[in-house]
Order: C-alpha cells, then sequence, then structure tokens
C-alpha cells in the first residue's frame, strides 16, 4: 500500500462512496489526492461509469490526466484521458476523465443526469468558481 496520507482513509472513503451519495475528504497538500486516489477508486471502487475528475485549470486537467495515465503505464486517452476546450484525449476505453469546469458545465447542459458516469470528484474544491458551482 502507498505511503500517501489518503492510503490510511482509502478503505473508509470506499465504503462511504457505497453508501452516501457525497463524501468529502480534506487533506493536505501532496496527499494523493490528485493522483494516487482517483487510480484506486477505479481499481477498488466498483464505480459503475465513467469518473470524472474536475480540475479548475487547464494545465492542471493535461498534466493530471498525464500524470495518472504515466502512474498506468499508459498514454493519455486509454484508461485516462482528459477534455477541455479545444483539446480531446479520450478514446473508447476511457473509464476516467480530467474535465475543466466549462466541460463539465456543458456535459452537464447537454445531459442533466450525466448518464454513464458513476462518479464525479471536484478536486480543488477551495478553488471555487461561480462556473464550477453552477455545475
Amino acid at each position: 500500500m502507498s505511503s500517501l496520507p489518503v492510503a490510511a482513509v482509502l478503505p473508509e472513503l470506499l465504503s462511504a462512496l457505497r453508501h452516501a451519495p457525497q463524501v468529502l475528504l480534506n487533506a493536505p497538500t501532496g496527499a494523493g489526492k490528485s493522483t494516487w486516489l482517483p487510480l484506486q477508486i477505479l481499481a477498488e471502487g466498483n464505480i459503475n461509469g465513467r469518473i470524472i475528475l474536475l480540475e479548475p485549470r487547464r494545465l492542471a486537467a493535461r498534466n493530471v490526466a498525464q500524470r495518472l495515465a504515466e502512474l498506468l503505464g499508459e498514454k493519455p486517452g486509454e484508461t485516462v484521458g482528459y477534455r477541455m476546450r479545444a483539446e480531446t484525449c479520450v478514446g473508447p476505453n476511457t473509464r476516467l476523465e480530467v474535465v475543466t469546469e466549462g466541460i463539465l458545465t456543458r456535459m452537464i447542459q447537454r445531459d442533466p443526469e450525466l448518464s454513464g458516469v458513476g462518479l464525479a470528484i471536484l478536486d480543488e474544491f477551495h478553488e471555487r468558481s461561480l462556473q464550477a458551482d453552477l455545475a
């Protein structure tokens, strides 16, 4: 198991995800919330559908997706992909999609139920914006 701080709460978090519609996790910078945790949820979480990971900035979205894919030994667009304005890197087997606020807003406008999405993770929630709050 990882030595990252979030590893200690993984079993409790996975249990909470099975029993609650919303789960909040507060952990310090570098705890593994953006990189290690989404991959563990993907592997062990029994999530039906894709996982959407919201990042507040384009650069963060691309970098997080690239790091997640690298940790899987893949390139972005395989298991992990990303979407932002004017740039999409997803494939038919993408299960974890890192998106920006504008993309998530458009996804909800087109499909308010987010069909095919089993979990939405709002990363960097403290960097809230009106667009993210509306989504």
